[in-house]
C-alpha cells in the first residue's frame, strides 16, 4: 500500500498536522493534564514498569543496640500501551470544490479532537475507580465536597505532603461547577448561599479568570470536563494527586495521508496514537459523586 507521509508531502506539518496536535493542546485536557503523564523515548517498551515503593518506618534506638532493618520490596506497575486511530476520506472531486488546504486544516482538528476526547473518555475510568468516595448521588456539588476531599487526601494512610498537594486538581462537569458556582455567585436569589453575605469582588476575579469558569479552591485548581464518567443522572467527579494514575504515551499522534486507493478516487486522512492508563496509588485520589441535572437559572 502506497502511504504518503509527512515526509514527502509539502507543506503537511503545517496544513494538517500543527493543527492536529494544535488541537490536542487547546482542546479540553483536564483530566489527562492532571494525571502522571511518562512519554515514550526511543528504545523504550511499549509496556512501562514502575516501581511502588512501600512505606518505611523510624524506630528510637539504644546506644550500643543494632538497629531493625527492614527488607524494602518494591510492587510493580505495569502500563502497557495500545494503538487508538481515527481515519476520513476526502474524495478529490469534493477537495476541488473547496479551499483544499483549508479544508485539511479543519479536518485535522476534527480527527485531533475525536483522538482527544477517547483519550479524556479511558482517562476518566481512572476517576470512577477510585475506591474512596465524598458527595452523593442524586445531590448537588458542595465545597463541603470538596474540601472534605482535599482533607482526606492529607490524613489518609498514603498522605499527600503538603508540597504535593499543589499538583492536586479539582475535575469536575459543567453543571456540577454552576452548582459549586452558585453557592458563591447565586443567579436569581438575591443574596448568596455560603457565606450569607455580599461576596467580595476579588473573589468572582480569582474564580473567573480563564476561558471556561474554572477556578481555584485554596490553590488547587478546579477544571471542567464533558468527559467524566456519567451514571444516569449523576457524574463522576475527582479530586486526586497527580500520581493517583499514570498515562504513557508510547508513541506520540501521527498523522498519515494514503492515496493509495485509486478506484475510491479519494484521500484516507489517518490519525494514530499509542498509549497506555493505569493506578498507581488508590489513596492519592477521590471519587467525588453528585447530580448533573442540567440547570435551569
Amino acid at each position: 500500500m502506497a502511504i504518503t507521509t509527512t515526509q514527502n508531502i509539502t507543506n503537511l506539518q503545517e496544513k494538517v498536522i500543527g493543527a492536529a496536535r494544535m488541537t490536542l493542546k487547546d482542546d479540553v485536557l483536564a483530566i489527562k493534564d492532571s494525571f502522571w503523564i511518562e512519554r515514550g523515548q526511543a528504545g523504550m517498551d511499549d509496556t512501562f514498569n514502575t516501581p511502588k515503593l512501600p512505606g518505611v518506618t523510624a524506630f528510637g534506638l539504644s546506644e550500643g543496640v543494632d538497629m531493625v532493618s527492614e527488607t524494602l520490596v518494591d510492587s510493580n506497575v505495569a502500563v502497557s500501551a495500545t494503538e487508538v486511530g481515527a481515519s476520513v476520506w476526502l474524495t478529490k472531486k469534493m477537495l476541488r470544490t473547496v479551499n483544499s488546504a483549508d479544508f485539511m486544516r479543519r479536518a485535522g482538528k476534527a480527527i485531533g479532537s475525536g483522538i482527544n476526547v477517547k483519550e479524556e473518555q479511558d482517562f476518566a475510568t481512572l476517576i470512577d475507580g477510585f475506591g474512596n468516595v465524598v458527595g452523593l448521588d442524586g445531590a448537588s456539588a458542595t465545597w463541603g465536597n470538596v474540601g472534605a476531599g482535599l482533607a482526606q487526601l492529607r490524613n489518609n494512610t498514603e498522605p499527600v505532603n503538603e508540597v504535593m498537594m499543589r499538583d492536586v486538581s479539582i475535575i469536575t462537569s459543567p453543571y456540577g461547577w454552576h452548582d459549586l458556582s452558585q453557592l458563591l455567585f447565586p443567579t436569581g436569589s438575591g443574596e448568596s448561599h455560603a457565606p450569607n453575605t455580599a461576596t467580595p469582588p476579588s473573589v468572582a476575579e480569582r474564580a473567573f479568570r480563564r476561558f471556561l469558569p474554572v477556578g481555584d479552591y485554596f490553590g488547587s485548581p478546579v477544571k471542567v470536563s464533558t468527559n467524566l464518567v456519567a451514571s444516569t443522572n449523576d457524574i463522576r467527579s475527582g479530586i486526586l494527586y497527580k500520581e493517583a494514575g499514570l498515562i504513557y504515551e508510547f508513541m506520540p499522534v501521527d498523522m498519515e495521508v494514503d492515496d493509495s486507493d485509486k478506484s475510491m478516487r479519494a484521500l484516507e486522512m489517518i490519525m494514530v496514537v499509542d498509549y497506555g492508563f493505569g493506578e498507581i496509588t488508590d489513596g492519592f485520589g477521590r471519587e467525588f459523586d453528585h447530580d448533573n441535572t442540567a440547570p435551569t437559572s
